[in-house]
């Protein structure tokens, strides 16, 4: 969280599955923090989609997605 209060990103794009924090409760404090952040979510984890844009998501990837994917997403956000 420390970098995104330095930095102030347009879009971070945050892994569902991290080892300290959750990427789901990691972005819930990131759009409940800075809300004109927005979050892509990327993952392995397809069964996510609904919890990740719940949790405040702006776009939900999965890893491997064609690269222009993840570029129209990142343009979109």
């Amino acid at each position: 969280m420390h970098l995104i209060e330095v930095q102030q990103p347009d879009v971070v794009l945050m892994d569902a599955m991290m080892p300290v924090m959750g990427g789901l409760e990691a972005t819930r404090l990131v759009k409940a923090q800075w809300p004109q952040i927005r979050v892509i979510v990327l993952t392995i984890h397809t069964a996510l989609r609904a919890e990740a844009l719940a949790a405040g998501a702006d776009a939900f990837l999965v890893k491997g997605c064609p690269a222009g994917e993840l570029l129209a997403a990142i343009m979109e956000c």
